[in-house]
């Protein structure tokens, strides 16, 4: 028999938990960090409502064969030269128009991306072109010479995790979107950071955790797993605040309980009247919205949110393959960005992409299709980007040209990128709230380029003349339903 003394207060906490062998704690939760979710949320903040910033990640898994998702029009016939022929091309007519002021040439987006499209024209919706994961800046000459590179460059894993880390010549143990909350989140609060697409380096910080719940139309409370509390709980609780209980276990008990009764207000399921495309991804932002609507109830000025949708290792099947993928983002970007405005908050959402790399621009033969390559295009999206037009540099798109990376006749066309993901990164998060004095904390190695700052984000205020001649959302971008 042990000699270890125990308290009454104990004795009973444990026989209690021994009799109901935690069925009563909603299952699982408790196990899976049910005391964490408690004290977070008991510590938030209400903060100031016009003080309020999101970022929203859709992660494009796959490789995102760029070179049809932008197109050059005034060198189309240099494009279909290379494309054509294997039946990779979008045709000339199908392509939707935009002419980005900084390139000053006209430019096709793919037929599938429509309602971004219509973004695009309402400045709402802008391109960062050529980028891609970097150590330091580097041109061919340089890459031909041996110059330092990403690790294992044309790896979807190594390449994805880069991405998601910033980090492109060791490892990393956390991403960073979970560094950006590591400076901007309080440990103690509701988790900055929810990932909606399980778990991920990009939401892992060294100091704060994600939270990863499932995406719609799981509803959000159960998602949460802080339904309102079950006799079990309340039982629990009321054991550790009882006089004589250690002083750690009855603080701890105290916080537990306001933290249960703050998510009481998670008890209800937000409705929009914004209609969700029902797909993948369009559940995944919808459960973000329903997010952004609690934030006041979860005390939340900063969020950021990651996303994802897969398969777009195309290969040979790449017009059915994506273009059925960019319908799917398409749809549910815009509709996101339509329940921001609903929200009143689109200046103060900004939703981004990524992806594993670019493709080839020449198909291979045989099952090769689009192959892996690198620099890539990625869409910025929100009331606060400066919208209908591009940032950085778009490449020359020709074989053996001044971006590729390959030689002689087995080139593909492997665009070297002119903007780095730190970069790309930091942008958001200058915008997103983080100093120039922590931004080397969430991105190592941004001091080796020239700029940290592409600027695609915080775009002037319009004057009254241009808010009076400004474009009206048509009825297709702003859907209701019950």
């Amino acid at each position: 028999m042990s000699d270890v003394a125990f308290s009454e207060a104990e004795i009973t906490r444990r026989q209690f938990l021994k009799g109901t062998g935690c069925a009563a704690l909603s299952g699982s939760a408790f196990l899976m960090g049910f005391n964490r979710f408690f004290l977070a949320t008991a510590m938030a903040d209400p903060g100031d409502p016009n003080d309020y910033k999101a970022l929203v990640c859709i992660f494009l898994f796959g490789g995102n064969d760029a070179n049809n998702m932008i197109i050059p029009m005034e060198e189309y016939s240099q494009y279909q030269a290379v494309r054509g022929g294997a039946q990779f091309a979008i045709r000339e007519d199908q392509l939707l128009p935009i002419m980005p002021p900084s390139d000053g040439r006209r430019y096709g987006l793919h037929p599938n991306l429509a309602k971004l499209h219509r973004l695009w024209d309402q400045q709402n919706l802008a391109a960062v072109v050529n980028m891609g994961t970097l150590i330091e800046p580097i041109n061919r000459a340089q890459y031909l010479a041996g110059a330092p590179r990403p690790r294992q460059l044309f790896s979807h894993a190594d390449q994805q995790t880069q991405y998601q880390t910033s980090i492109s010549a060791g490892s990393a143990r956390s991403g960073w979107g979970g560094r950006i909350a590591d400076r901007l989140g309080d440990p103690a609060a509701f988790p900055m950071v929810t990932s909606l697409a399980g778990v991920n380096i990009f939401s892992a910080g060294e100091r704060i955790s994600p939270l990863v719940i499932s995406p719609a139309p799981t509803r959000l409370n159960d998602a949460l797993r802080l339904t309102s509390a079950d006799p079990g709980i309340e039982s629990l609780l009321a054991l550790d605040a009882r006089a004589g209980t250690p002083a750690l276990v009855s603080v701890a008990s105290g916080l537990a309980t306001q933290a249960l009764q703050h998510s009481r207000g998670l008890a209800t399921d937000p409705t929009l009247a914004t209609v969700f495309p029902n797909t993948s991804l369009g559940n995944q932002l919808k459960q973000v919205a329903k997010l952004v609507y609690l934030r006041g109830t979860l005390g939340m000025r900063r969020q950021v949110f990651f996303t994802s949708i897969g398969s777009f290792d195309t290969h040979t099947n790449q017009l059915a393959s994506q273009g059925a993928l960019f319908t799917q983002l398409s749809d549910a970007m815009a509709a996101f960005y339509a329940a921001t405005e609903e929200l009143g908050v689109a200046q103060r959402v900004t939703t981004f992409s990524v992806s594993d790399f670019a493709r080839t621009f020449k198909p291979g033969g045989g099952q090769t299709g689009t192959d892996h390559a690198w620099g890539s295009h990625q869409l910025v999206m929100g009331g606060d980007v400066r919208g209908g037009d591009f940032a950085g540099t778009f490449p020359t798109l020709a074989l053996e040209g001044p971006d590729d990376t390959d030689t002689g006749t087995g080139a593909r066309g492997r665009w070297i990128p002119t903007s780095s993901v730190d970069q790309y990164g930091a942008t958001l998060s200058r915008w997103f709230g983080v100093s120039d004095d922590d931004l080397a904390l969430v991105f190592p190695t941004i001091g080796r380029f020239a700029t940290p700052d592409l600027s695609f984000l915080g775009r002037p205020a319009p004057t009254s003349v241009e808010a009076a001649e400004a474009p009206v959302v048509e009825p297709e971008a702003v859907l209701t339903g019950p």
